[in-house]
C-alpha cells in the first residue's frame, strides 16, 4: 500500500508491505470445505510482518465475533512490536515559544530531511491495539462499519519522550495513548467493481505536570473515497482512493490546502496455507 499528497509539504508519504496470516476458528460446527456463511461467528488468530521504509516489524493478535446477528461485533486484541530503521527522530509534541512549534515539525519536510542523518536512531517500539467494531452487511453485498482503537504505544527513545508513529502518521510520547476511530463502506457494481468509502480520525494523550503542558493532545482526520477492482473470485484486488486530511487544531497546521488532498493505491492477494492437505480425501 502507498499513498501520497497531490502537493508535497504536510503529508508524510507512506509506504508499507505486509504478509498477513489469519486463522478463523468456527464456533459452531462446520465440516471442511463449507463456507463460514453470511453472519458467521467464530475466534480469530491473526499473524503479521511489515516492512516500510521507516520501521519494520510484526504483530500478533487475537479475536472473537460471537454472535449470529446482523450487526455483528468483534472484538480484537493486537501485540505489535517494530524496530525504527533509523527514523526516530525528536518530535515537538507541546507549542513552547522561542523553542519549536509542532507545525514545523509534523510535517514532510522536516521528517525527510532528518532521517537517516546522524541525529536519526534504531529504536524499538511496542503497543497494544485494543478494538471494538460493529458492521452490518446488506441482502445485496453492501456493508457499513466502525471501529474504535484504544492504543497504548511504548517507545524505547532518548529524545526525552518525544517520538513519532510512523503508522498512523503523528507524533507521540515514548508512553502514550492513541484513539482511533474507523469508519468504512463497501458497495458492489457488478462482479468486478465496487465502490468504497473510510474515513478515520487519530487523537493522543494530553500531559500536564502541574502548570505546565508537557505534551498537547494531537489529532487528525483523514476521508477517502474509491473504487475496487476484484477478480479471480476476490482473491486478487487493486484498490485506488482519492480524499483528503485535516488537523483538528488549526494553529499545528501552516501548510497550504492543496497539501491536504491524498491519492491511495493498494493492492491484496490472498492464498491459502503452502502446506494445507486436501481434507475432502
Amino acid at each position: 500500500m502507498g499513498n501520497t499528497p497531490f502537493v508535497w509539504g504536510q503529508w508524510l508519504p507512506q509506504a508499507t508491505a505486509m504478509l498477513h496470516y489469519s486463522w478463523l476458528e468456527p464456533l459452531s460446527e462446520l465440516a471442511y470445505g463449507e463456507r463460514l456463511g453470511r453472519l458467521p461467528t467464530y475466534l480469530r488468530m491473526d499473524g503479521a510482518i511489515e516492512i516500510s521504509p521507516f520501521y519494520a516489524g510484526y504483530l500478533a493478535g487475537i479475536g472473537l465475533r460471537p454472535f449470529k446477528t446482523n450487526p455483528q461485533f468483534e472484538l480484537n486484541v493486537v501485540y505489535e512490536s517494530y524496530i525504527y530503521l533509523r527514523s526516530n527522530l525528536e518530535m515537538v509534541t507541546a507549542e513552547v515559544v522561542g523553542e519549536g512549534r509542532i507545525a514545523e515539525t509534523w510535517n514532510a519536510d522536516y521528517v525527510v530531511d532528518n532521517i537517516y542523518e546522524d541525529d536519526a536512531a534504531y529504536d524499538y517500539t511496542q503497543s497494544l491495539d485494543m478494538a471494538l467494531s460493529v458492521s452490518y452487511s446488506f441482502p445485496r453485498g453492501s456493508i457499513i462499519g466502525a471501529k474504535f482503537h484504544y492504543i497504548f504505544s511504548d517507545i524505547s527513545t532518548d529524545f526525552e519522550g518525544k517520538s513519532y508513529d510512523y503508522r498512523r502518521n503523528i507524533p507521540v510520547f515514548s508512553r502514550d495513548f492513541v484513539l482511533v476511530l474507523d469508519t468504512y463502506g463497501r458497495i458492489p457494481i457488478n462482479d468486478h467493481f465496487a465502490a468504497l468509502f473510510e474515513s478515520n480520525y487519530y487523537k493522543t494523550g494530553f500531559l500536564r505536570e502541574k502548570n505546565t503542558v508537557q505534551k498537547e493532545s494531537l489529532g487528525y482526520g483523514k476521508a477517502m473515497l474509491g473504487v475496487h477492482f476484484f477478480w479471480d473470485n476476490c482473491l486478487q484486488n487493486l484498490i485506488l482512493e482519492v480524499g483528503g486530511w485535516n488537523r483538528t487544531e488549526k494553529r499545528f497546521y501552516d501548510g497550504s490546502l492543496a497539501q491536504q488532498f491524498l491519492v491511495q493505491l493498494e493492492y491484496q492477494g490472498y492464498f491459502s496455507f503452502p502446506f494445507h492437505r486436501n481434507f475432502s480425501k
